[in-house]
């Protein structure tokens, strides 16, 4: 469990900080509801995204944001 929290957590954080790292049209979305400039809003799309994953495709994410050698692979 402890993995599974550490990629959630981990991948919140980073979609917080740089939304831009989501798919477009998920960075549509939190722009047109004004979450690039609303940190509540765009907690609840990021959640949203976040909660529609797959746990494969969550690792997968993980590996291409903080695996320095995932395109390498």
């Amino acid at each position: 469990h402890l993995k599974v929290e550490r990629i959630i957590c981990d991948l919140f954080t980073a979609f917080m900080k740089n939304y831009h790292v989501l798919p477009d049209n998920w960075q549509v979305r939190v722009e047109e509801a004004g979450g690039a400039h609303d940190e509540q809003v765009r907690a609840r799309i990021v959640a949203d995204y976040i909660a529609g994953m797959t746990d494969r495709y969550a690792i997968r994410e993980h590996e291409r944001l903080f695996d320095l050698y995932w395109d390498l692979k």
